[in-house]
């Protein structure tokens, strides 16, 4: 369990920014076996671009399947948005002492946080060996190739998702305060007694911070953190990427559309997961009176099951329901 203390400084300094680097390596993190695919030939397209503009420092990062990857790979937004190249200025000017810190950590791993080392593939001790300045400059020429290359093209579609995000993100936060959003970034964080818990095999507790940055990331299911839960030089605020919802801008196929109209599509495609008509309500920005009529639909044609867990019901896609959202285009 990984455990952050939200004293009355972080709550304070909880901000989003979205980052075009902590996107395109959310995009390389593809290419790890830990990582799922999200859809619409991304990985394909990062392992091309990888392969055919010769990116062999993040090659070796990513191909792997060790815990950590160094941090300055991500810098920390200064603003709501960063521009690409002043993030890829600060990596290619990374602090040498924190660098060599992180790499360290990256080899050697750190037993008492339950972090497994692995040994250093031969092309980034090659370039190591040139000095922590090169090292980073290098890495830095080649995330500039990647966002070339794989992002950049599709940058105004991505930026306008995780706009989205953040817009709901506020909305949420507005009605059921900072807590209540936060417990809604991914079912592994916890909220309780003034401090986020991360559901994790890694174990720390991390305090003393003065801000917390969100930071909604489109390539991943899983929530990805960047904390210093051992003592470093230059201390970074913590800074998590949490999976972008898919909101109102879900589009099944069109003989979903045509059979159910567009929100009783939107509302099954989103079931993939089981969810509360509360949850689907706060998604969708539909009414929860709007939203149980369509689940009631839904339901009645054998589309959702309904669950009921405690105090609240639950529901989710039939096998039916998945093979109607799956069925392809018509040509």
């Amino acid at each position: 369990m990984l455990d952050l203390d939200m004293d009355r400084a972080v709550l304070a300094n909880t901000r989003f920014a979205i980052s075009p680097l902590s996107t395109a390596v959310g995009a390389l993190r593809l290419l790890r076996d830990n990582e799922r695919p999200c859809g619409g030939g991304w990985r394909s397209r990062v392992q091309e671009t990888v392969r055919d503009r010769k990116l062999v420092l993040l090659g070796s990062l990513f191909g792997g399947s060790w815990d950590y990857v160094p941090d300055f790979l991500t810098p920390q937004p200064q603003a709501p948005e960063t521009g690409v190249e002043e993030e890829l200025h600060a990596v290619a000017t990374a602090d040498r002492v924190r660098l060599h810190w992180e790499l360290r950590v990256m080899a050697e791993g750190v037993d008492e946080e339950r972090l497994t080392g692995r040994v250093v593939p031969a092309a980034l001790r090659d370039a190591l060996e040139r000095g922590e300045q090169d090292f980073s400059e290098r890495v830095a020429a080649e995330l500039q190739r990647l966002w070339e290359g794989a992002v950049a093209p599709q940058w105004t579609a991505l930026r306008a998702r995780m706009e989205e995000d953040i817009t709901h993100r506020a909305r949420t936060s507005a009605r059921h305060g900072l807590s209540g959003m936060l417990a809604t970034l991914h079912p592994k964080v916890l909220w309780s007694d003034d401090r986020l818990s991360l559901v994790s095999r890694f174990q720390s507790r991390i305090g003393g911070s003065t801000g917390l940055i969100l930071t909604p990331s489109v390539f991943t299911t899983d929530l990805r953190v960047v904390i210093d839960s051992i003592p470093g030089p230059a201390t970074r605020e913590p800074m998590f990427a949490y999976p972008c919802g898919p909101g109102p801008q879900t589009r099944p196929g069109p003989p979903a559309h045509a059979l159910l109209g567009v929100t009783r599509a939107r509302l099954l495609s989103d079931l993939h997961t089981a969810r509360t008509t509360g949850e689907l309500s706060e998604r969708h920005f539909l009414a929860s009176s709007t939203v149980s009529y369509h689940l009631g639909i839904l339901h009645r044609s054998g589309l959702v099951t309904r669950t009921r867990t405690g105090q609240h019901v639950l529901y989710q896609q039939t096998p039916r329901a998945a093979d109607l959202l799956a069925t392809p285009r018509p040509h």
